[in-house]
């Protein structure tokens, strides 16, 4: 199988498990937080531009034998207002995701870890280490601060790249799929990194594992990717790509 044929079959598999009751509870939690967090973050910031964008237009009419341009006007300003709320919808979808993920990462750490016992008898793995919640809540959260260090300093300089190359002809066509394909495994090592963690495998040494299934780590997080840029389905997708993450792991990572 393909690497994008795998990791799509990984997440088909990952959503059926979502819905078994071993593993529903601690999908609904941050499911729940997702939706409550995004949800307020989005009607705020989208309520404000879109107020400053109509005190900005308010003063505008036209007058004398240009007024019947006004209706237009308007138009364009609700248009305007629309568009505000969609690219409003697309930036908090792929960056939104990172501020969840580190608020949640305890929620996340216990859904690898509940999905690694039931799943690892399956594959002949030995059971993950047993710890309390206390210290599996620390271990995740500096893990989490570990990997957002990891991918921000990355990502500046990879914006300055994509930034220079988006100004230079026939090149600009290729920045938005380098930043797509680097947000990908980004995304990839970021889901699968909690089944790693959940196994107490130093995070260098995921790296290490993870580059040499760099095909599909990378067409898994784009998957996640792509189905994060989607309403509705982006409140629901992250505990589905942890479970996901975690099966890749076991499968792919866990058993060398």
């Amino acid at each position: 199988m393909s690497a994008p044929g795998e990791a799509l079959d990984i997440l088909r598999r990952s959503a059926r498990l979502a819905l078994s009751p071993g593993l529903r509870p601690w999908v609904i939690l941050p499911v729940l937080a997702n939706a409550l967090l995004f949800g307020t973050a989005y009607w705020w910031l989208g309520s404000a531009l879109t107020g400053w964008v109509s005190a900005l237009l308010s003063g505008w009419a036209l007058e004398g034998w240009l007024a019947f341009l006004n209706p237009v006007i308007s138009l364009l300003a609700g248009l305007l207002q629309l568009l505000v709320w969609l690219l409003l919808l697309a930036l908090m979808a792929s960056t939104f995701t990172y501020v969840v993920q580190l608020v949640a990462a305890p929620f996340m750490g216990f859904l690898a870890s509940a999905t690694d016992q039931r799943e690892h008898a399956r594959l002949g793995l030995t059971a993950p280490p047993d710890e309390g919640l206390a210290a599996m809540t620390w271990r995740t959260v500096k893990r989490e601060l570990r990997k957002t260090w990891y991918w921000l300093w990355r990502a500046l300089l990879l914006l300055i790249l994509v930034g220079i190359l988006s100004l230079i002809p026939g090149l600009n066509l290729i920045a938005p799929v380098i930043w797509f394909l680097w947000s990908g495994w980004m995304l990839g090592v970021q889901y699968i990194d909690y089944g790693a963690d959940n196994r107490l495998v130093p995070f260098s040494e995921t790296l290490a594992r993870l580059r040499r299934k760099r095909a599909l780590v990378t067409s898994f997080g784009s998957l996640v990717l792509g189905l994060t840029m989607l309403p509705l389905i982006n409140l629901v997708i992250m505990p589905i790509a942890v479970i996901g993450g975690t099966l890749l792991w076991l499968e792919h990572g866990g058993g060398e």
